[in-house]
């Protein structure tokens, strides 16, 4: 929920948008969600009908998906396996999940395991302050300042020391197993919805955007646009990005 807390408010107010009914989710271990118990792994496809059960739980018969990153990933899937359901997908820098060469599936698993193993020996960091939790994470990942604060007011908790992250240690243990980019790619073919993918202009990850742009080629309805900004452009600078969501909408509601 944290990455549209400044997207939302600017979307929202747009006067020419029919009103809207938006629920923003905090994904299992993130956030203000539960953490799944200890030694129980994040699965990236147990979200997919994690999400749809939300759905089921608001009532919502058809819906919309609006993701960033790998919520663009989840978005992706879900619209794949749910087509009667989700009516239009909204993607922002992502478009379907990760792969993985079918040939390092074991070095992959190994990896996971010896990881989760060490978990135990981890601890989160700790900060005095939010300025101090601020500061940390402004040096990761080519992010603003007013982007962090709105990551770091949302993302952090009070400990007995001081502030640490809310989120579970155990999101940050290497997948157990990845699709490959044939799988991946069934998934895109199956969307039938109308799907916007926003590329961010800036990025230092260009077989990232090679590949979502290559992928793109196989939804049948697809609008691709590319806005200045680096992979946090809609936190970065919201305003580029809520007026291309909602003219995308108008045209398709």
């Amino acid at each position: 929920a944290a990455t549209f807390e400044r997207l939302l408010p600017v979307l929202l107010t747009r006067p020419e948008l029919p009103p809207l009914r938006v629920v923003s989710l905090d994904l299992p271990g993130h956030g203000y969600s539960e953490h799944r118990p200890p030694g129980i792994a994040y699965h990236f496809v147990d979200m997919v009908p994690e999400i749809l059960q939300v759905a089921d739980q608001l009532g919502w018969e058809q819906f919309l998906v609006l993701g960033h990153s790998m919520g663009a990933a989840l978005a992706t899937l879900v619209a794949a396996v749910a087509p009667e359901r989700v009516t239009h997908a909204l993607l922002i820098d992502g478009l379907g999940p990760v792969s993985a060469k079918q040939e390092d599936a074991c070095t992959t698993l190994k990896t996971s395991i010896r990881q989760e193993a060490r978990l135990v020996e981890k601890q989160k960091p700790v900060y005095a302050t939010v300025e101090d939790a601020v500061k940390a994470r402004l040096g990761v990942g080519g992010i603003s300042e007013p982007a962090v604060r709105s990551l770091v007011n949302r993302g952090v908790q009070r400990c007995h020391e001081g502030f640490t992250w809310r989120a579970d240690s155990a999101l940050r243990v290497k997948s157990r197993h990845y699709f490959s980019e044939e799988q991946v790619r069934s998934f895109v073919t199956a969307i039938e919805c109308p799907v916007l993918a926003i590329e961010a202009a800036q990025t230092n990850l260009e077989y990232w955007r090679d590949l979502i742009r290559d992928r793109s080629q196989l939804v049948s309805k697809i609008e691709y646009v590319v806005l200045p900004g680096q992979h946090h452009l809609h936190l970065d600078d919201p305003e580029p990005v809520a007026a291309t969501l909602a003219s995308f909408l108008i045209q398709h509601l």
